[in-house]
């Protein structure tokens, strides 16, 4: 809980709540998942296309990168389907249409880039625990403090790593 002062005319008030602030990590999340949606509704029908190639491809060569790589990966991935996807002629939808379909497209990229930005940072398997410390003790303190302050990366590690497709998905590294 967090202290906060509020001043009045005849004294001070001290209420506690839980702190509504975003660590960095929420805000890169959200801000990659944001400019996924406007490039989506910039390029339209064929970036909504391009997710599913791009999921594949994710996919197939998640296992052999560490798991640090994998934001890049889908970044790249997202990026490079949607580009080729621009070349393949497509009949043209209005343009409220199009650029609907897009941001739907990029909602879906989005919200994918965002899951492995929050979940990719190593994780560390404790025998005595017999669980997952999510993150690892070798990060860098700033690093360790903005996942565990997050409001999502602990429990959207947790949820990745009781379903079997998002753990083999998002997780490859983890074995259970």
């Amino acid at each position: 809980m967090t202290p906060v002062k509020f001043a009045l005319s005849k004294g001070d008030w001290w209420v506690y709540w839980p702190s509504p602030m975003l660590t960095w990590l929420d805000v890169i999340a959200i801000l990659v998942l944001s400019l996924a949606v406007a490039l989506g509704y910039r390029h339209g029908l064929p970036f909504t296309l391009a997710v599913v190639p791009a999921l594949v491809a994710y996919f197939l060569l998640a296992s052999y990168l560490p798991s640090s790589y994998f934001p890049l990966l889908a970044l790249v991935l997202g990026l490079g389907a949607g580009a080729i996807f621009q070349m393949v002629p497509l009949p043209r939808l209005s343009m409220t249409a199009d650029g609907f379909a897009g941001a739907i497209g990029g909602l879906a990229w989005g919200l994918f880039l965002a899951f492995t930005i929050w979940v990719s940072f190593p994780s560390q398997y404790v025998a005595s625990a017999g669980n997952y410390r999510y993150p690892s003790a070798k990060l860098p303190l700033s690093v360790q403090r903005a996942v565990y302050e997050s409001k999502f990366a602990p429990s959207l590690f947790t949820w990745a790593l009781h379903q079997p497709l998002a753990r083999k998905i998002l997780l490859p590294h983890v074995r259970k």
